[in-house]
């Protein structure tokens, strides 16, 4: 692991701002990992928030629901900012948010009496997935059925640059947090559950320590880990604070571990608390923003163009370009009608980078820092004698988790990760 640059003060201890809603929202089915929803409105049809209007199809899939109220004024297909095409419900806002079921308020839910079954059913309908970037959808990740899970870990490190949504929840939504803390576990019964945060946010500690004391929450605690990357990443987490590898062809939970992102515990708050399907969650907007920087609560669907529009944010096409996500795993774009999903954690502005790219010298620098101890300089070189997939194979890509420690670290300027995603597609991992 390495150290990388923060610039996370820009928009860390900036409170959440609601971003006012877009005229048009671009709903895509595929918000997750596995298999697309599939479309169960029709054009011309008015919805209503919260409406079904895509439903999980397959054993790994997401139901998908309307963020507003409106028409729907197109179902099509666009390229997403990963490079995967999705069919787009497009909905006419009406600005009247009438939803299809008010939750009332009045009645306190009482977490205690609901059964493990109950809260399952609720993050499976109410299409929750990982929101830390994997978009995994968290009713298949929580259904262990006959395992036993001894470690629950909230991931909130945000070892990105400029990323702070996971901090913001944390600092400003710590009853929500735990209320989806003790929500989760009723399904998972984890003896440990461990916050997880970098030593840069240290402060955090301060916000997670109220809850701490009580006495609902003994089996809670904090563990602050160095400011290394990709310290965030599933497996780093689990090595760094449980000290296990995760074999591979096994998962975290074979290891009797479960790693859940802090916006997916808040996803699950808001699901069995208030009834609230995944339609927003929290954004950071930084960069080249300007005043602009901050964390804001976004609805899924909200085209990139109404974000900066809404912003004020000046974009210069020639010179800068739009990531979503963070830095080094974000996906660059260029349609700036791509909407948030409920996996992008930030909206950056970055210049374009002019580096001039020199030929791989050997170093070795892409090895040292490659948490998962590949080769990367070794598919740079089978990438240039256009070698076939049971070679690349051998170097073991498919455990690349395309972090891209490697790239950032090389002083040739390589196109490390663009090698290595190309590499992937080709042997079809």
């Amino acid at each position: 692991m390495l150290h990388i640059f923060s610039n996370k003060d820009n928009s860390k201890n900036k409170k959440i701002i609601d971003l006012p809603d877009a005229d048009l929202f671009f709903v895509p089915m595929l918000q997750g990992a596995g298999l697309a929803a599939q479309a169960v409105v029709s054009v011309g049809e008015r919805v209503l928030r919260f409406q079904l209007a895509g439903k999980a199809a397959g054993n790994i899939s997401a139901n998908v629901h309307s963020p507003v109220s409106g028409v729907v004024q197109a179902i099509d297909s666009m390229i997403l900012a990963d490079g995967k095409e999705s069919q787009i419900v497009v909905i006419k806002n009406d600005n009247k948010n009438e939803i299809v079921e008010k939750f009332n308020t009045a009645n306190k839910i009482d977490i205690d009496k609901l059964t493990s079954e109950f809260i399952l059913q609720k993050i499976a309908d109410a299409g929750i997935v990982g929101a830390g970037g994997a978009q995994f959808p968290t009713f298949v990740k929580y259904n262990i059925k006959d395992k036993n899970v001894d470690t629950l870990l909230i991931n909130a490190v945000e070892c990105e640059p400029y990323l702070t949504a996971d901090y913001a929840v944390i600092d400003q939504r710590g009853a929500q947090l735990f209320e989806g803390i003790k929500a989760a576990n009723k399904v998972l019964n984890a003896k440990k559950i461990i916050i997880c945060i970098e030593k840069r946010n240290s402060e955090l500690a301060e916000s997670v320590n109220r809850f701490l004391v009580r006495p609902e929450n003994k089996n809670i605690s904090i563990k602050i880990l160095p400011d290394t990357y990709p310290q965030g990443s599933e497996l780093q987490l689990i090595k760094s604070i449980c000290g296990r590898e995760i074999v591979k062809g096994t998962l975290p939970v074979d290891a009797g571990v479960i790693v859940s992102n802090a916006g997916t515990i808040l996803s699950i708050a808001n699901a069995v608390m208030r009834n609230e399907p995944m339609t927003e969650r929290i954004v950071t907007v930084s960069g080249a923003v300007g005043k602009a920087a901050g964390n804001y609560l976004v609805k899924t669907g909200t085209p990139v163009e109404h974000i900066l529009k809404a912003l004020k944010i000046d974009f210069d096409r020639q010179n800068q370009q739009i990531v979503l996500g963070g830095p080094m795993m974000g996906k660059a774009i260029e349609n700036l009608k791509i909407p948030v999903t409920k996996g992008v954690s930030g909206i950056l502005i970055l210049d374009k980078n002019k580096q001039e790219e020199y030929n791989c010298i050997r170093c070795g620098y892409c090895a040292e820092v490659c948490p998962m101890h590949l080769l990367p300089y070794k598919f740079y070189d089978l990438s240039r004698k256009k070698a076939n997939a049971p070679k690349l194979d051998r170097y073991h890509i498919a455990d690349c988790i395309e972090c891209a420690a490697c790239a950032y670290a090389c002083p040739c300027a390589a196109p490390l990760m663009t090698i290595i995603k190309a590499s992937k597609t080709q042997t079809k991992v």
